[in-house]
C-alpha cells in the first residue's frame, strides 16, 4: 500500500513555512526530549509527570501528547490546535508546530487556496475542513470518471451501504489509534483492535 508521507507533503517548505503558532519555553524544553516519530512516551521517566501533569495519571493512550511527525510516516489526523501538548503536532525536525501551511498541505488543500481570519481561526478551519483526498474517495463512489452519476447506487440495498460505511470508520478509527494499529491493519487486515 502506498501512501504520502509528511515529507513528501511538506518538506520542500521547510525553511520558509508561512506563518505558525509557537511553544511556550515550558512546552519546548520538553519537545527538545522527544525524538522524530514520538512522543511523550520517549521521555525519560521521571520526566514523564511533569510534562503530562494530572494527565499522566488518567487513562487512555495519550498519544497525541508532545507528539513530534516523522518525516517517513503518513501525518495522523490534522486537527484544530497544533500547539496543545495534548494535540501536538510538532515539526519532525524544528521545535515548532506545524505552520498553517503545512497543516492546509496535509489535508490535501493547493497552496493557492486563500484561507482567512486570524491564526487561529487559520488552524481551526484547515482541522475541521474533510481532507480533500477522503473528499474526491467518497464523490468517486457516486461520480464516474467522466462526471457521470452512478447509476447502481439508487438500486443498492441501504443496510449494505450503512455496512460498509462503518466497517470503514472503524479501520480508520483503528489506525488513527496509533502506530501499533496501523501496522496490525497492514498485517492482518482482517483482525482490526478498536479503541
Amino acid at each position: 500500500m502506498s501512501y504520502n508521507t509528511v515529507r513528501h507533503a511538506i518538506g520542500d517548505i521547510t525553511e520558509s513555512p508561512g506563518p505558525h503558532s509557537v511553544y511556550g519555553d515550558d512546552m519546548a524544553k520538553f519537545f527538545y526530549l522527544v525524538p522524530e516519530g514520538g512522543n511523550w512516551r520517549d521521555l525519560p521517566e521521571d520526566v514523564k509527570p511533569l510534562a503530562l501533569g494530572n494527565a499522566f495519571s488518567s487513562g487512555g493512550g495519550k498519544t497525541g501528547f508532545f507528539r513530534k511527525l516523522s518525516w517517513d510516516e503518513p501525518s495522523p489526523t490534522i486537527i484544530g490546535r497544533a500547539n496543545r501538548k495534548g494535540s501536538a503536532m510538532c515539526h519532525p525536525e524544528q521545535i515548532r508546530p506545524l505552520s498553517v501551511k503545512e497543516c492546509a498541505r496535509l489535508q490535501g488543500f493547493p497552496d493557492n487556496w486563500k484561507i482567512e481570519g486570524s491564526m487561529s481561526d487559520q488552524y481551526l478551519q484547515i482541522g475541521n475542513a474533510v481532507p480533500i483526498h477522503l473528499g474526491e474517495a467518497i464523490g468517486r463512489l457516486f461520480v464516474g470518471p467522466k462526471g457521470e452519476y452512478v447509476q447502481e447506487f439508487e438500486d443498492r440495498e441501504v443496510e449494505p451501504l450503512e455496512s460498509m460505511i462503518d466497517e470503514g470508520l472503524a479501520k480508520l478509527k483503528a489506525s488513527a489509534h496509533n502506530k501499533k494499529s496501523r501496522k496490525a491493519i497492514r498485517l492482518k487486515s482482517e483482525q482490526v483492535e478498536l479503541f
